[in-house]
């Protein structure tokens, strides 16, 4: 089941003379449980597409559905409750508040869930049991990472939006992330999507998708599916 269509998706950024398209018509279909990798260089379009479809910004013509609804059209508080509702967010930056302990943090993500999770449960799951009661400046940045995972979780989102999630940490601590991201996607079945300029990511990928100038380049389906700890790192 297609849990994303985009059809002829395009958005155009005009300042002063200048015109840029980062996206160009786009036509796109999104498989619902799937670990989709969207692949490309500085400038592509890939952050763009994760932005359109996740309705922090709006593109400039085009259809794009979310489980069968338009929402291309949506209002500013149609988004927001989109937003609310069906989709969580982890970002380079872990955006941990820092007076908060880890428990903490995650209960804010709860707060916004109709269905959440329970918030020990998931923080045994990314590997954060016991550690409840730090704060993030006690923490590594792995950690903090497995954090802001786990926030974003909690919520029981359907899509798990990631933007360069290991951008910011080594090739060991990127690897344990990915990995946590992988199991909780085997577990809980949410489609996540993962931003990145990194090809290694790509081999954890059930699709990946290449993005360049705007376009999509190519669509792969990965016969074989890594396990995160066993990628090749770039």
């Amino acid at each position: 089941m297609a849990i994303y269509e985009l059809k002829d998706v395009s958005k155009i950024y005009k300042v002063n003379n200048t015109i840029t398209k980062a996206l160009n018509k786009v036509d796109l279909s999104l498989s619902e449980g799937e670990v989709i990798v969207v692949l490309g260089p500085s400038g592509s379009g890939k952050s763009t597409l994760l932005n359109v479809l996740s309705g922090i910004d709006n593109a400039t013509s085009g259809s794009i559905k979310f489980m069968g609804q338009e929402i291309s059209h949506y209002k500013y508080e149609e988004l927001c409750k989109y937003r609310r509702d069906y989709l969580g967010f982890i970002f380079q930056s872990y955006n941990l508040i820092s007076n908060l302990n880890v428990a903490e943090n995650v209960e804010l993500g709860q707060q916004l869930a109709k269905n959440p999770l329970n918030i020990s449960e998931l923080l045994s799951e990314v590997g954060l049991a016991g550690q409840e009661h730090k704060f993030p400046y006690q923490m590594s940045g792995g950690q903090q990472q497995r954090v802001a995972i786990a926030r974003a979780l909690v919520k029981n989102p359907k899509v798990l939006f990631c933007d360069e999630p290991t951008g910011a940490l080594d090739e060991a601590t990127g690897k344990l992330v990915l990995q946590t991201i992988q199991n909780l996607n085997k577990k809980y079945q949410t489609t996540v999507i993962i931003i990145t300029h990194n090809p290694s990511i790509a081999q954890m990928a059930n699709t990946v998708i290449k993005v360049n100038s705007g376009k999509i380049v190519s669509i792969t389906h990965n016969k074989k599916v890594l396990n995160a700890m066993k990628i090749a790192w770039a």
